[in-house]
């Protein structure tokens, strides 16, 4: 405990002064070559309170000529920029001398470094605090001569912003734009509860700034190891929390800002500290033990400071990790009513409509007593998320079609999950034993109860873990894991049946809301699916053969024709013929691994109309798929076997459809899986703003895992899409990754037929062009379900001087990203305008889907790529381009035997002499460059680099090098790739983007290889 004396917490605290602190603008120098990306480094306040003028200092990066300033989200907040520099507007200086000249703290203006906003504060507080006797008049213009001083004398960015009393409560984000263009964002929060500006020197307890609860403190920690301190007066048994917004403001901040908060008693005894809560910011929960004075103070706690250590610092009798449950509900014409069996005295918010429905919810949290709330859902709105707003904060809220019901309650356990352990108790004690001993360090093998893995995958897992050379693993040592891990997932499986007996039935489709009431919580859910269709019985021949990865492409006579009479000639001058089964997966072909194998399976699919159907896949290795002899799905892969590792659209015709399934097989076992149908299962929380970091698990009534998956579809969201083979009974399993729980940990789980679907992001949210210039914009699929056709990519509202190149996010194994450029006219008008980047398919049976692009910024930690969503992207030119990369090329053809050299040429603009790194970016897999970086000398400004095919004749299924980009490549859209020209993180892209596709060997010609007569 930390103890010190605050003596003067015994005198009349209003007449203590707050003297006044420093705030210092960074300079960053840059080099001659093309200038870094503008940025907003930090906003001082980061906040203002409804229908106040509040008055921020702009930190930041390469803001030279900032003339405008853009305000992103709701409305409600206009702004005027003051650009730093000029000359004093000494109007009202002649009121300031007479009034205030011989004030200690308003002495002059060149003497203290304070932003406008604390100017204004410091006069405020003269007259109410010290009873200067100024009048209204007279204050207003000593704050607009102050203002207009500390404008020029800090040479920094300003600006004022006007928030309206009525603008919606919430975050915007701001931008700069100036002579380089459009800055990065930063977080700008409209709040109702009262501000408060923090005024140095208040880094000890004797000068501390008095405060009143509630109160919202905009401050900052300056370098030079500052202390911020506060003082107020509590009354016993207040439970008060103060909580700190900092990292969240600005991840970015966590280099060089880890703030640290601390609760003082009058006599100086600390009473409570926190170094972090939400992830880096502090929180503190206390209840007072007497009616006194108390102080806080926050620091860094590596005793720093930055000028970009902004927070924001609210402090009262106030809630926190607030929630409003459940999290869904169904529009009028979806389904049925939501309700959490409450009947509440009153409701807040506006009369009912007509035709809404009403969602009866709760909004909790700690220092919360439950409030009863009603949502309103009216049949003009459209699902999705909406956000609801509250006195308690802002709520997204899931809107659905089909019906919501809500968690009966907490997990009823097993009548006695001791008895149970004691029945299912695992046996295999010394297996135990060498796998804690060998396996407990390793992340991915750390035990089989944190991971809900079936007992195949874990056996592959460990298979591969132990082949690793620092895996000091033995044969014998090996197989003896794999026994206890088995054992221990039947086990668990067992368990989970003996659950699955007591759970919630959730009817499907439908959705539920959930939550994750206390740590350790599991929370089960049965699901009936009343459809379950597994393709079959297959007629089956193989093998044929598949030397060199040729199988793919060789046209076999199945191809041709199709005679169950008929014997042919298979691998290796084998007679093989067609056979009848009724075996799936790796027993579809033969129930022993063969290598380098290609084989057919035919089915027959009635339907009683024309229809799509959705078919998931799973194939080890390459797969295609004809249905009616038209071709309809292809992909070269080498991969393990798991299901719906592909969910495509299955056209079919009314009558008899003839379905065909050829497989080729590098190395081991093989084989296939085709279910028709199939379910999305979506746990939301991190779209709620829950804590909650959900792992979801698909079990079928044995208890048995059949998929899982933690985080995809965003952080803390969870994703299965999965093909039910037969109906039946099933169940999901929900739990928190950390194990951790409380009342907020809420979540809503959505139970849905798979529709085809994709989604994409984009980098960077702020392209600033040089006149003549080009910039790379890169698209990243997130993810993609029940199409295979490419995605197209454009961009839309462009500046007509802007031409955006042709792309498209293509549909070969393992490509994820498209990529855009930008190119601006020498010409062009130096203008930012708002743009969208839109991917659309068109599928084979006609259906368009179009997705908008979820702006990203990126930004480096630790030489570490981290992400943050923003909410557009602002495409801006600027002056000409200190360099201008262009290529002598605009389409070529990669082959197996041909390298090909792509002439570079580099125009230097205002004499830039640097040494120039040149890369490719977007190249596929297979195509590579002669040499990964070409330095270009200063002097020089004409370069050729040479791209060559990569080849991979390698490896096995287990370890995925077995790779030809040549073989099966059937493109109908070019891959698009730039060469990039940097000096460290500034990068200029070359223009025009070059086309690129990959080719057959120049011997080839264009017929299909015929084998297998």
């Amino acid at each position: 405990m930390r103890t010190s004396t605050f003596p003067f917490l015994t005198h009349n605290l209003p007449s203590y002064c707050i003297p006044f602190f420093a705030l210092l603008f960074l300079s960053i120098a840059m080099p001659t070559f093309a200038q870094g990306v503008p940025r907003l480094n930090s906003l001082f306040p980061a906040g203002g309170q409804l229908g106040t003028i509040i008055e921020i200092a702009i930190q930041g990066s390469d803001l030279e000529g900032a003339h405008t300033l853009i305000i992103e989200g709701e409305p409600g907040i206009t702004a005027q920029l003051y650009p730093g520099g000029g000359a004093v507007d000494n109007t009202y200086k002649p009121v300031f001398e007479a009034n205030c000249g011989q004030c200690h703290e308003l002495r002059s203006p060149n003497n203290r470094s304070m932003t406008p906003a604390q100017w204004e504060t410091t006069v405020r507080r003269m007259v109410t605090e010290k009873g200067a006797e100024i009048n209204a008049e007279a204050q207003s213009q000593i704050i607009a001569y102050l203002t207009s001083a500390a404008r020029v004398s800090s040479g920094g960015l300003t600006a004022a912003l006007s928030i309206a009393s009525d603008a919606p409560i919430g975050m915007r984000e701001i931008r700069v734009v100036g002579k380089h263009g459009t800055t990065t964002a930063w977080p700008f929060e409209v709040s109702q509860i009262p501000d408060v500006l923090e005024t140095e020197s208040n880094n000890t307890p004797e000068t501390a700034t008095i405060i009143e609860l509630p109160s919202l403190i905009n401050g900052l920690i300056n370098p030079g190891g500052d202390e911020d301190y506060y003082v107020f007066e509590g009354a016993k048994g207040q439970r008060c929390i103060f909580s700190v917004n900092a990292y969240r403001l600005n991840n970015i901040s966590q280099q060089f800002f880890n703030p640290t908060l601390s609760l003082f008693d009058a006599k100086g005894v600390e009473l409570a500290r926190s170094n972090g809560f939400y992830s880096l910011d502090p929180l503190l929960d206390v209840t007072l033990p007497t009616d006194a004075f108390y102080v806080l103070r926050i620091r860094d706690l590596l005793h720093r400071g930055n000028p970009d250590s902004v927070y924001r610092l609210t402090g009262g009798v106030l809630p926190y990790n607030t929630y409003l449950f459940p999290t869904g509900g169904t529009l009028p014409n979806g389904g049925r009513e939501v309700g959490t069996g409450l009947v509440p005295a009153h409701f807040y918010g506006p009369p009912t409509p007509p035709e809404a429905n009403i969602v009866q919810c709760v909004i909790g949290g700690e220092n919360l007593p439950q409030t009863e709330w009603q949502v309103e859902l009216t049949a003009d709105e459209h699902p999705g998320l909406k956000q609801i707003r509250t006195p308690y904060g802002i709520f997204p809220f899931i809107v659905n079609t089909h019906s919501e019901v809500v968690e009966e309650g907490l997990v009823v356990q097993s009548a006695s999950d001791e008895t149970v352990a004691q029945e299912i108790a695992p046996r295999f004690t010394e297996s135990e034993i060498l796998f804690g001993a060998k396996c407990s360090a390793c992340h991915e093998l750390r035990s089989p109860s944190n991971r809900a893995l079936s007992a195949e995958e874990w056996e592959r897992t460990i298979t591969r873990m132990s082949n690793k050379e620092n895996a000091d693993i033995t044969p014998t040592e090996r197989d003896r894991i794999i026994a206890f891990v088995a054992q221990e997932a039947q086990r668990l499986a067992e368990l989970d049946a003996r659950q699955l007996e007591h759970t919630q039935h959730l009817t499907t489709p439908g959705a539920l809301s959930g939550r994750i009431s206390e740590p350790g919580e599991v929370d089960y859910y049965r699901l009936t699916m009343s459809e379950g269709t597994s393709l079959g019985p297959w007629w089956v021949i193989s093998p044929f053969d598949n030397i060199d990865e040729q199988g793919f492409d060789t046209v076999y006579p199945p191809e041709i024709e199709i005679d169950f009479e008929k014997e042919y000639v298979g691998k290796e001058g084998r007679r093989i013929g067609w056979y009848k089964t009724d075996s799936r997966g790796e027993n579809v072909f033969s129930n022993v691994p063969e290598d380098d194998v290609t084989g057919y399976a035919l089915t027959y699919l009635e339907s009683d109309r024309d229809q799509n159907y959705l078919l998931s896949l799973g194939s080890d290795d390459t797969i295609k798929i004809w249905v009616n002899d038209e071709l309809v799905f292809s992909k070269y892969v080498h991969r393990p076997l798991r299901r719906a590792d592909d969910v495509i659209l299955l056209p079919v015709s009314k009558g008899r459809n003839k379905i065909l399934v050829k497989v080729t097989n590098g190395y081991g076992p093989w084989g296939f899986f085709a279910d028709i149908g199939g379910y999305s299962l979506t746990v939301s929380a991190e779209r709620l703003n829950s804590p909650l970091s959900p792992s979801l698990t698909l079990l079928n009534a044995r208890g048995e895992v059949l998929a899982n998956n933690a985080g995809v579809g965003g952080r803390r969201n969870a994703i299965i899409d999965y093909s039910f083979d037969e109906p039946g009974v099933y169940a999901v399993r929900i739990e928190d990754i950390a194990g951790n729980g409380g009342p907020g940990y809420v979540y809503h789980l959505d139970a849905r037929p798979t529709t085809p679907d994709f989604a994409i992001s984009v980098t960077p949210d702020n392209p600033n062009i040089g006149r003549g210039g080009t910039v790379l914009l890169e698209v990243t699929l997130q993810r993609r379900v029940g199409f295979t056709e490419p995605i197209r990519l454009s961009v839309e509202n462009l500046p007509s001087a802007i031409t955006a190149s042709e792309s498209a996010i293509l549909s070969g194994t393992g490509v994820t990203q498209g990529y855009i450029t930008l190119t601006a006219t020498p010409d062009a008008e130096l203008t930012h305008r708002v743009v969208q980047v839109v991917g659309a398919v068109t599928t084979a049976t006609g259906n368009q889907y179009r997705r908008t692009a979820i702006p990203v910024e990126v930004y480096r930690i630790q030489n570490n790529d981290q992400t943050v969503q923003r909410k557009n992207v602002v495409v801006s030119v600027t002056e000409t381009a200190s360099i201008i990369v262009s290529t002598g090329i605009e389409e070529v053809v990669v082959t197996p035997d041909t390298p090909i050299d792509i002439p570079v040429t580099i125009e230097r603009q205002s004499g830039n002499r640097q040494n120039l790194n040149l890369t490719a970016v977007g190249l596929p897999f297979g195509v590579r460059l002669q040499r990964r970086t070409t330095v270009l000398r200063k002097r020089a400004t004409e370069a050729v680099l040479t791209l060559m095919p990569n080849i991979i004749t390698t490896g096995t299924t287990s370890n995925q090098l077995r790779r030809n980009p040549f073989v099966g490549a059937q493109q109908t859209l070019p891959y698009t790739f730039v060469i990039n020209a940097s000096v460290g993180q500034r990068v200029v892209a070359s223009s025009p983007a070059i086309k690129l596709w990959l080719g057959r060997p120049e011997n080839s010609g264009q017929d299909a290889i015929l084998g297998g007569n």
